[in-house]
């Protein structure tokens, strides 16, 4: 009991009775002690002496509610929640008591907020920056730099205060405001009040700017002096220990400030903490082994002390920080330094092998700047390989699809032709240019040079790269891949594959109908009796010929690979009978899904889905009864039935039968209908022959929406998708809707020069041009959108 003797007060005593005093100071310029029992609330409750402004006047009674809540400062807690609730991230926009209450006062009297007691100020600032409320920090902050907080002990500590809590990111103060704070704290000589974390966290803050900022360089200014003189005493050990030394943070943070004291053209200062890093042997001796050619240049010092410091970095496996200065140092120079080349070659190499995803971007940045200088720069295959393999383990899609692409530009493939992706990462590659990006043009270009450069493929990704290839329509390269490894040891990992099969079989058969189609009805231009187009119609025979014995041989070799149909899989025959009506040879499909019933196997949905896409094809309202007898039967069709059915609806015109599925299908759950179903709704939509102008418009709106919601990797982001939508806004008379579709699904997705594209362009230019000379069209608008073009209009 004696030992809780002096605790009982604290726990007793309200905090209200601390409050009373507080509003007592105010009103009698002193404080009023109400009892024994009240000062020793107050001394157990804030650690130091209350210290009171004079009275300025009496307060208020909302004034000495105010304050009353402000005096809970000292006790407050933040509330118990997950570290990723909305009540912790939001704390700044809804402001809790006591800092609701302190933003009240000072919005109605800031004198009397500036004139709280020292310790309830200590207090605001140090929980207000702990927990990010950039309100109340910024109030304090201006209070005492306008003067309003008075005396000279008051000013430091609160200044204090503020400075001691700069970890939180984002900042809670702004970089003025932190500059301003520490002169006050120079002028009263009490800079060493600052801890030397608080120190180190001020000059990280500047180090991990890549931008240039002037309050950045003043605050270097101040700090460097007590930052540098910190470092003096810390050496690296000799011997032994040094084997598994690892330097302090503050000596990491001092190899960016030197590099950016040079950027901010401190030479004399950076060359200091240069040479203390040498002394306490933190910058090793075999950075200084290594020579490299310098230029004649005046920046032989930058270039020195850089070049040593990024063999110093690489010496402690500070990659990522040798990898910040090189990029730095190249962004900032002005000419191409053969020297500061080969330093980033070398550093690139290490900081590929250790890149994180936050920093592989770097990496992204220097490697196409390297390939893409004017001078003779060759990046060594093997690096080019090694960032594709670390792309791919970092699953970095965009830095692989940027490289790839600047590899294979014109001005590149002149001065150098850098190799491809090897292995796994090849498939990887081509997965996400026809997956992810949709970019059909580098998806294309990849597919053609594996080809032409006789990249082998692994055995384990065959028939997934041929699937990628077929699927979006790079017939003449799927079929060159799957005969290339149709033969030889490991053939049954492409003839076997059921996806590939199925891929192959679906491409070719759009090919031979449209073949067959052009046979039946030639185009009116040309002249039957002509020579000409006897030879053209014999060619396209010839060709049906062959398309058809291709699609038998893909057909073949996959049912060989499976032996007899009685020990085929279920999947392989459902494959097999889907393969058979995709050909039209609807009697051999669902000969393979009698074998199923044949062998008492239950069809599954998918089974079904085959055998209604067959009847679809041909009688699309009497796959419409079937359905129905399926949901009676208790049977619930997916999305995949009613795409299907919808699909071929809108091919055989029926709007009103693909209008009844979606609503039907919206009755029976399926609200998201396959991207593939979107993608033909879409088409079908802008193409709606004899409907009026009002409804175009609407379901051009309507598409563009779609779009600009949608999954940027789903089908609906194709380029024939933005065929159909670009022409549609040409009917329409609407250029600036014609010019977005072509922005969005055509631009980056086809090859520039593809003569569709370039007919788009110029019917797109021509439509500006003229809505410019009506005026219906502001000229200014009409130069941006001709500039992306790449068409010149005079736009009179």
């Amino acid at each position: 009991m004696l030992l809780c003797r002096r605790l009982l007060p604290r726990v007793h005593t309200p905090i209200r009775v601390y409050a009373q005093q507080l509003i007592g100071s105010q009103v009698h310029g002193k404080a009023v002690s109400h009892s024994r029992l009240a000062n020793v609330t107050v001394h157990n409750a804030l650690p130091e002496a209350v210290d009171l402004a004079p009275m300025l006047h009496r307060p208020s009674r909302v004034e000495k509610e105010l304050l009353e809540r402000v005096a809970c400062i000292s006790t407050w807690l933040p509330p118990r929640a997950p570290k990723k609730s909305a009540q912790v991230e939001k704390m700044a926009e809804a402001l809790p008591d006591p800092f609701a209450a302190y933003a009240e006062l000072r919005a109605q009297n800031r004198t009397l907020a500036a004139s709280l007691p020292l310790p309830i100020l200590v207090a605001l600032s140090e929980k207000a920056t702990k927990h990010g409320l950039s309100t109340i920090v910024d109030g304090i902050a201006t209070d005492l730099l306008d003067g309003i907080i008075t005396t000279s002990d008051r000013q430091l500590r609160v200044a204090t205060a503020l400075l001691s809590a700069t970890h939180h990111d984002p900042p809670v103060l702004d970089k003025q405001k932190i500059h301003s704070l520490l002169i006050l704290l120079r002028q009263f000589h009490a800079l060493s009040e600052l801890s030397s974390a608080n120190i180190s966290t001020l000059v990280k803050r500047i180090v991990d700017n890549p931008g240039i900022d002037p309050y950045d360089a003043k605050t270097t200014d101040i700090l460097l002096p007590i930052f540098h003189q910190s470092l003096t005493n810390r050496s690296a050990p000799n011997g032994a220990k040094s084997m598994t030394y690892r330097p302090p943070g503050d000596v990491f943070i001092a190899f960016g400030l030197i590099h950016k004291l040079i950027i901010f053209d401190r030479d004399r200062h950076a060359l200091r903490l240069f040479q203390t890093l040498t002394e306490t042997c933190h910058i090793p001796v075999e950075a200084f082994t290594e020579v490299y050619h310098t230029s004649a240049k005046g920046n032989n010092f930058a270039f020195v002390v850089r070049s040593t410091l990024v063999r110093a970095c690489l010496h402690w496996g500070w990659y990522h920080r040798a990898l910040d200065i090189v990029v730095t140092a190249i962004r900032t120079q002005v000419s191409v330094d053969i020297a500061l080349t080969e330093l980033a070659l070398s550093t690139l190499h290490l900081a590929l092998h250790n890149a994180s995803t936050n920093h592989f971007k770097h990496c992204t940045w220097l490697i196409c700047h390297l390939i893409n200088s004017a001078s003779n720069v060759i990046v060594p295959d093997n690096m080019i390989r090694l960032f594709y393999d670390k792309a791919m383990h970092l699953q970095d899609g965009p830095s692989a699809e940027v490289l790839y692409k600047d590899t294979q530009s014109p001005r590149v493939i002149r001065r150098m032709k850098y190799p491809l992706p090897r292995g796994y990462s090849l498939t990887w590659l081509m997965n996400h240019l026809t997956i992810t990006s949709r970019n059909v043009h580098l998806a294309r270009t990849l597919a053609k040079q594996v080809i032409d450069e006789m990249e082998p493929l692994p055995v384990q990704d065959r028939a997934h790269f041929i699937s990628l290839t077929a699927s979006h329509g790079f017939s003449s390269s799927a079929r060159t891949l799957w005969e290339r490894y149709s033969v030889g040891r490991d053939r049954e990992a492409v003839l076997g594959n059921a996806s590939l099969m199925l891929r192959m079989v679906s491409i070719f058969s759009k090919l031979i109908y449209r073949t067959k189609a052009e046979i039946e009805e030639p185009t009116p231009s040309q002249d039957e009796a002509s020579p000409g187009t006897a030879s053209t119609l014999d060619e396209r025979h010839k060709l049906l010929e062959h398309l058809l014995q291709f699609v038998e041989q893909v057909v073949g070799a996959f049912r060989m690979s499976k032996g007899s149909l009685e020990e085929t899989s279920h999947y392989d025959l459902s494959t097999l009978a889907r393969a058979y009506i995709t050909l039209g040879r609807v009697s051999e499909g669902l000969d393979m899904l009698k074998v199923l019933l044949q062998r008492y196997e239950i069809p599954d949905l998918y089974d079904i889905n085959i055998a209604l896409s067959a009847m679809a094809e041909l009688h699309p309202k009497k796959a419409v009864g079937i359905l129905k007898k399926m949901v009676e039967r208790g049977i619930c069709p997916d999305a995949v039935t009613f795409g299907t059915i919808i699909h071929h609806a809108i091919l055989h015109g029926e709007m009103r039968l693909a209008g009844y599925l979606i609503g039907r299908a919206k009755e029976l759950g399926c609200e998201e209908l396959s991207a593939k179903t979107t993608a033909s709704l879409i088409r079908a939509s802008v193409n709606a022959d004899g409907a009026p102008k009002s409804i175009l418009k609407e379901n051009l709106q309507r598409a563009w929406e779609i779009i600009q919601s949608g999954d940027v990797s789903s089908v609906v982001h194709t380029p024939n998708t933005g065929k159909y939508c670009i022409f549609a806004s040409l009917r329409l008379d609407d250029p600036v809707m014609a010019f977005k579709f072509w922005e969005t699904l055509v631009k980056e997705k086809t090859e520039w020069g593809d003569r569709k594209q370039v007919f788009q362009r110029r019917l797109i230019a021509d439509m500006i041009q003229r809505h410019c000379q009506e005026g219906a069209l502001s000229r200014s608008r009409g130069r941006q959108m001709l500039a992306q073009l790449r068409e010149r209009r005079v736009l009179l």
